[in-house]
């Protein structure tokens, strides 16, 4: 599925770019990793030395203003606990409500053994979104979750490690190699 749609984001292509660098130059360690869905690669993705700079955290946010417009969702929806903060993000620069959507249910308090934490109704567009996916299995088990509460669910995430079906900012492939702002 790819990244944003060229023609549609053609105005991004600077800010995409500045994404992909600082994510190389800030949020990527390079070694031998294993990754949540036992894939192997030589580098890592740490979102959070992005999501922890609130001006890389709002201009990330704000490369998401095209899917919002072309989407139009109702609410923005954020999966725990990388995609929560970004959803947040999203939130606040757009004005629509969010809702989280968890791994595991709460076993406890009023909605004990909800996946899905926030007010939603059946019929709503949701913008789901996530940090960074390798296989999505996680983000799509989260997605199948919210069409089960009858909800229109668009996922996006601001990584793509090339091996799954979900729409994002940037992609970097799994392969290793160097791995520079140019390839």
């Amino acid at each position: 599925m790819g990244h944003l749609d060229p023609e549609s984001s053609l105005h991004l292509v600077p800010e995409l770019r500045w994404l992909r660098h600082t994510i190389i130059e800030r949020a990527l360690t390079k070694g031998d990793y294993i990754l949540s869905g036992g894939a192997h690669s030589d580098f890592y993705i740490d979102k959070f030395r992005l999501f922890s700079d609130p001006k890389v955290l709002r201009r990330i946010a704000r490369l998401f203003t095209p899917v919002v417009a072309d989407f139009e969702p109702d609410l923005i929806g954020g999966t725990e606990l990388g995609g929560v903060i970004l959803a947040t993000a999203v939130s606040q620069m757009t004005g629509l409500p969010m809702i989280v959507v968890r791994k595991q249910p709460k076993s406890y308090g009023a909605f004990a053994n909800d996946f899905v934490e926030g007010p939603c109704h059946r019929g709503q567009r949701v913008l789901l979104l996530e940090d960074v996916v390798t296989s999505g299995h996680e983000v799509l088990l989260a997605k199948t979750r919210l069409e089960e509460l009858g909800l229109e669910v668009i996922v996006y995430a601001v990584v793509n490690r090339g091996l799954a079906p979900i729409k994002s900012l940037v992609q970097l492939p799994l392969p290793r190699g160097e791995l520079t702002p140019d390839n």
